[in-house]
């Protein structure tokens, strides 16, 4: 990476921080618990909320029927939107948006994985961005408007960090996904309920779990981030650390399910505040190319960028093995290799894919563009890569 490149990035990265210290997403309000689901009227009573959009996702059972409880017994009358495409698309946001405007509803209420989730804040936004379609807002900070209708988000896993992040993903309906950041889009409220978790498919557990692990690692070493966020990190990490294996094996305690709830949250918190990086980027690369679930290739990702960062990460992999309770021993390359280590055992040990096969050079070559073009100049990382660094890492796991 040249010296002006590097400069370029530098220099961006610090407009986006001030502006994010200027702007800083929305503080939010948690219920966390088992049981927590049936507080949800109460929440919308408390905040004077009389006719909410319900948006419930596909296959959610017993949960659904536990959420509507909670609204009939507080009296709140709402209308429920269920024509939800499966993945939710940008078409499903404007017309949620245009329900929402006929019924004179007042708030969203979503209950769902992090697409069905994002896909209500987004429409959330549209209802106040008027002039502006979804696929418009696609990019940074083209909301405009803090007066965004309230959003009470419920995940059904844990990992996304839709619950907390100032950020949404959005497909054309053709196979493309694209990022919108604004810190209006934090949902007002997050219902963190561990008994909803009880019946989710192992490899989503996976795929959500190494996903939110991401999310925690590149904020916390995000040069962008202050103490604070460190510490959020750090403490989603451990969470992660501590209680996604046992989920993953054999379904957890309920202490374990709501410890990756909260982690959940906290990292995206985190990375609201500070950055995505390289990891995220180029999972996301590897989704578009691949097909293969963005969790799933964090897993994979994850570790060889970290190992690729080299000496530029090694101080902070150190502190976070410290602060997340992995290692506090050996010299600081000891501790660093701790986070590798255990990034790379809890890949093997819940039967993540071991390798990227079958790419041909061209398909490398899209996914380092891909990645470059999406991380850079936003994305404040320890390094400032090229594509073809991001291509070294695909490479690698060959």
């Amino acid at each position: 990476m040249s010296f002006l490149t590097t400069a370029r990035c530098r220099i961006c990265q610090g407009f986006y921080r001030l502006g994010s210290r200027l702007r800083p997403p929305k503080k939010q309000e948690a219920e966390i618990g088992e049981n927590a689901v049936y507080q949800a009227g109460r929440l919308l009573c408390d905040r004077r909320l009389k006719k909410p959009m319900v948006i419930l996702g596909p296959h959610l059972g017993p949960g659904a029927e536990r959420l509507l409880q909670s609204l009939a017994e507080s009296d709140i009358v709402f209308t429920q939107w269920e024509a939800l495409s499966d993945p939710p698309t940008a078409d499903d946001g404007e017309n949620i948006r245009l329900s929402w405007l006929g019924e004179g509803c007042d708030s969203f209420l979503v209950m769902g994985d992090g697409p069905v989730i994002d896909i209500a804040k987004l429409a959330a936004a549209r209802c106040v961005r008027r002039g502006r379609t979804i696929m418009g807002m696609v990019g940074r900070n083209k909301i405009g408007s803090r007066r965004v209708p309230p959003v009470i988000a419920v995940p059904t896993t844990a990992g996304s960090g839709a619950e907390s992040l100032s950020s949404a993903m959005v497909g054309d309906g053709r196979g493309n996904r694209f990022l919108i950041q604004d810190a209006s889009l934090v949902p007002a409220i997050a219902v963190l309920d561990p008994a909803l978790m009880e019946d989710v498919h192992r490899e989503v557990i996976a795929s959500r779990g190494m996903n939110g692990l991401c999310l925690a690692v590149e904020a916390f070493l995000s040069p962008a981030g202050d103490e604070k966020t460190k510490r959020e990190a750090a403490q989603a990490a451990g969470l992660f650390f501590q209680s996604l294996e046992p989920y993953w094996n054999s379904g957890g305690t309920v202490q374990d399910r709501e410890n990756l709830l909260r982690a959940s949250r906290l990292a995206g918190q985190a990375a609201s505040h500070a950055s995505f990086g390289y990891g995220r980027a180029i999972s996301r690369a590897v989704q578009v190319v691949t097909g293969l679930d963005m969790g799933l290739a964090s897993g994979l990702v994850l570790p060889a960028v970290l190992e690729k960062y080299g000496a530029s990460a090694q101080e902070g992999l150190a502190r976070l093995a410290e602060q997340s309770g992995l290692n506090t021993e050996g010299t600081q390359g000891d501790r660093a290799a701790a986070v590798l280590d255990r990034l790379w055992g809890m890949a093997f040990r819940m039967d993540l894919p071991d390798g990227l096969e079958n790419l041909s050079g061209v398909m490398a070559e899209e996914i380092g563009d891909l990645a470059a073009a999406e991380a850079n100049p936003a994305y404040a990382c320890p390094a400032v890569w090229t594509a073809k660094d991001c291509m070294d890492v695909i490479f690698s796991l060959q």
